[in-house]
């Protein structure tokens, strides 16, 4: 992150300090800016702990209400702010703002988990020039694996309201239910009975 971006969006913060103990970034003290909101560790009252952060009912602060209890924000920064591309064309559309966060929320996690550190000195490398950048890269390499109709896959074509048509191979077969054959309830002991009966005298003595 820049310094100018930085500024502008803490200009008139709270001075809410990272403790040294609590700080997710090891002893640098610094206030809590918009950028990590958007990573998930930024609470109501500041940085989340670590303990806060792996708490499943406490719930970080969205970058919207982090805005939002700023008291410098100029008033028509509010109103742009959940369409900041509204003004571009189709062509120059800025990419999806919920893919951008999860962009940034992975590269921080994965900053904080990878390096030896923990990202210490890294909380700047991924300012937001770069962030739309990757994002649309991301756009277009998904753009680019799907294809021309590959976002279709699971769109039924036109003309399926009323079922698919019958075919050859369906046509002829057994509408309904089919009754299964009647089995027998017979014994061993009354089949062999019977055999013997069937029997002639002749095959009798034999045996």
């Amino acid at each position: 992150m820049t310094d100018e971006s930085e500024s502008h969006y803490s200009e008139g913060v709270e001075p809410n300090e990272v403790a040294e103990k609590d700080s997710p970034i090891g002893q640098v003290r610094r206030s809590v800016t918009v950028y990590d909101a958007v990573a998930d560790r930024a609470g109501q009252n500041g940085f989340l702990t670590q303990e806060q952060s792996l708490s499943s009912t406490l719930l970080p602060a969205a970058p919207e209400d982090y805005l939002l209890r700023q008291t410098r924000i100029p008033e028509e920064l509010l109103d742009d702010m959940h369409d900041p591309g509204g003004a571009y064309s189709q062509a120059n559309k800025l990419p999806e703002s919920e893919m951008l966060k999860a962009i940034h929320t992975y590269a921080s996690d994965f900053y904080k988990s990878a390096t030896i550190n923990q990202g210490i000195y890294d909380f700047r490398s991924l300012d937001e020039t770069a962030l739309v950048a990757l994002g649309i890269l991301v756009e277009e390499a998904v753009r680019e694996a799907l294809g021309e109709n590959g976002d279709m896959v699971f769109v039924e074509p036109e003309g399926l309201e009323n079922g698919l048509e019958e075919t050859k191979m369906t046509r002829h077969q057994i509408k309904g239910r089919v009754k299964p054959a009647a089995r027998r309830t017979d014994t061993s002991d009354e089949d062999e009975d019977d055999v013997e009966e069937d029997e002639s005298p002749a095959k009798r003595q034999r045996r």
